[in-house]
């Protein structure tokens, strides 16, 4: 039995029966699967690698934004200890994996995830890393609520200390003045940031 047996075989089962008279319509059709199978293979390899290297952490994910320059996906997320997390990227949006990363990350705000995340050399500076996620476990909705304290704390933060800035992006998002705040609360806050400092 020759190497590529099995994936002629599984090739033949997804085309389904041969139709009587179209022999040749259906041997190509067996010969484009086949290949792209073989080519998922490897693509299927390299993201168990990846996964396989990766570090994990558990989160809450706040809010995805997108790099207009990179058109990464940016994650916002709390960790268990209360604290915002330093920059996390997708990888890039035009890329097949990107974009189904950031659809991923859009889908899963205000709820916690196992992070799976890996240290990637840039491209311009291969002796700089940057935080990638390579995927995402949904752990459910996050039910915990985040003291009044703590989440403008956050929106602070992410404001860069800029008081003004903040307070318009709590307001813009219409969270309570006193209070805890939920996740997609905090998160919707947060999204305000950038956009407010753009205005």
């Amino acid at each position: 039995m020759s190497s590529h047996q099995p994936l002629v075989l599984a090739s033949a089962q997804a085309a389904g029966p041969c139709p009587v008279g179209e022999e040749s319509v259906w041997q190509a059709r067996v010969r484009a699967l086949a290949v792209d199978l073989f080519v998922l293979g490897d693509v299927v390899a390299r993201d168990v690698q990846r996964l396989s290297a990766a570090t994990r952490f558990p989160a809450t994910l706040l809010a995805v934004t997108v790099e207009e320059s990179s058109t990464r996906g940016v994650l916002l997320l709390r960790n268990v200890s209360g604290e915002l997390e330093p920059a996390i990227r997708t990888d890039r949006g035009d890329t097949d994996a990107g974009a189904a990363m950031i659809a991923r990350a859009q889908a899963l705000v205000g709820r916690r995830v196992l992070v799976y995340k890996e240290m990637e050399a840039l491209a311009s500076n291969p002796m700089h890393k940057a935080r990638v996620v390579v995927h995402l476990m949904d752990l459910g909705p996050e039910t915990e609520a985040i003291g009044e304290d703590e989440a403008k704390g956050h929106v602070l933060q992410v404001a860069d200390g800029d008081k003004a800035l903040a307070l318009r992006a709590w307001q813009q998002a219409s969270l309570p003045d006193r209070g805890p705040v939920t996740a997609l609360q905090l998160g919707a806050a947060l999204m305000c940031v950038p956009d407010l400092a753009q205005a």
